[in-house]
């Protein structure tokens, strides 16, 4: 296990971080802590669009509270800007390892939530389609 100075640490995520297609950074991190945004590949074009903002938000929330039950007690969410978003906090006894071991079931539980919110939505959107196409207020009048 390697022991590392708090700087080091955060220079470690922020590599993570930046290599990894789903991530970004939100702003200059501190000596204690480092602040990212779960924002998959797919959804980066269009992550100004409400719709997507709110599944943003609902998919950064989820993966604090989901990393936090598997005990990683230094994640929490914090809002910056106005969107939900993860901050890592670090202690003088955090190792290198902790933090792999963090951004890795940050990234996982990120993974695993878009998946789930992506398919529940595309439900929701197919049902809403298919009552609004079997309603009869959609059905195209044909004069005789």
């Amino acid at each position: 296990m390697r022991r590392m100075r708090k700087d080091g640490l955060v220079v470690q995520l922020d590599n993570l971080v930046r290599e990894h297609p789903d991530f970004e950074t939100l702003h200059e991190s501190t000596l204690n802590s480092y602040s990212l945004r779960y924002v998959p590949n797919g959804l980066i074009e269009r992550q100004e669009e409400p719709e997507v903002q709110a599944l943003l938000d609902v998919i950064n929330e989820e993966i604090v509270e989901a990393v936090r039950h598997n005990d990683f007690s230094q994640v929490v969410t914090i809002r910056v800007q106005g969107r939900a978003a993860i901050r890592v906090s670090f202690c003088p006894e955090s190792l290198v390892e902790e933090v792999d071991a963090t951004f890795e079931a940050i990234a996982r539980w990120g993974r695993l939530l878009n998946k789930k919110l992506t398919i529940r939505n595309e439900t929701t959107t197919s049902d809403m389609e298919a009552k609004l196409c079997s309603s009869g207020s959609h059905s195209s009048s044909t004069g005789v």
